[in-house]
């Protein structure tokens, strides 16, 4: 990991790739154990979103890559408040 690039741009495209890639894979896994999927499509959305934050935090902490890590803030914040609008979470 020490020869990974401390670049924001590499961090917002593995901030954006870790949550889609982890959303498909939860729900193909779900898929194959049940055709009714026990959790709904919401739920499998915050479950991909948070799966960043321990690979956010290992990033700032552990290899001291600190643009890398407020890119992946970037994107998680972006897909934050693409939830919160997709949902209709935020009423005025």
């Amino acid at each position: 990991m020490d020869k990974l690039k401390d670049h924001m741009l590499l961090g917002v495209f593995i901030g954006a790739l870790v949550p889609v890639s982890a959303y498909f894979i939860l729900v193909a896994i779900l898929g194959l154990v049940s055709e009714d999927s026990p959790l709904r499509d919401s739920t499998m959305q915050v479950i991909a979103l948070f799966i960043n934050f321990p690979l956010f935090r290992t990033f700032l902490t552990k290899y001291k890559k600190d643009r890398l890590g407020r890119g992946m803030l970037l994107s998680t914040f972006l897909f934050a408040i693409w939830y919160i609008v997709s949902h209709e979470m935020l009423v005025f």
